[in-house]
């Protein structure tokens, strides 16, 4: 049976700065950088759950500042915050022209993977998405892995997961996921090479 690849988003294939969004935002909102890492970063974990989105943000944001924010200008203040792994571009081409199954595993927001989706062209590669706020579960909970292994219609030990984070790795290794710390785009390819996904 042909494995299936799971990739994380984060620091894999884009490298983020959460920092740069608070500033933008702040910038954006014309208000104080602590009052924005003071008001925003507590919705984090629901806003990647899905259970709040970003028009939630837009609206909290309005009430906090008292002024009526340009939704879209928001949205362009906290998502441009990508930039992409190149090497791990040209991975991924490799992956997919061996027909190799790939999916994307993130803990995200709507606004990010939006963004991501529309500026980054090798997301479009992806024959499927695991993604946090649309499946109510954010890593390492068991849930999201086992999402994944059904979105993915895949078994635990026909599937290969990376991630930077090695407790996320560590989580899916107890579910018998085939997984590894992403520490280097040649490391990663040294991995896949072994397990021949690629030569």
């Amino acid at each position: 049976m042909k494995k299936t690849v799971f990739f994380d988003l984060g620091n894999v294939i884009l490298f983020f700065d959460h920092q740069k969004m608070f500033r933008q935002v702040a910038e954006f909102c014309q208000i104080e950088l602590k009052t924005i890492t003071d008001s925003v970063a507590k919705y984090f974990d629901p806003f990647e759950r899905g259970d709040i989105n970003s028009r939630t943000i837009h609206h909290l944001l309005c009430e906090a500042t008292g002024k009526k924010l340009d939704y879209q200008g928001l949205q362009l203040a906290m998502s441009d915050i990508f930039q992409p792994n190149e090497p791990m571009v040209s991975l991924i081409k490799k992956l997919k022209k061996n027909k190799v199954p790939l999916f994307l595993l993130s803990n995200t927001c709507d606004a990010h993977f939006d963004y991501a989706y529309t500026h980054y062209p090798v997301l479009h590669l992806f024959d499927g998405y695991v993604l946090s706020y649309e499946v109510g579960a954010r890593k390492p909970e068991k849930k999201i892995f086992e999402k994944a292994l059904a979105i993915a219609a895949c078994r635990a030990e026909d599937s290969f997961y990376t991630d930077d984070v090695p407790e996320y790795i560590e989580a899916a290794k107890q579910l018998n996921i085939d997984a590894e710390v992403f520490t280097h785009h040649n490391r990663l390819t040294e991995h896949l090479i072994a397990r021949g996904f690629i030569e």
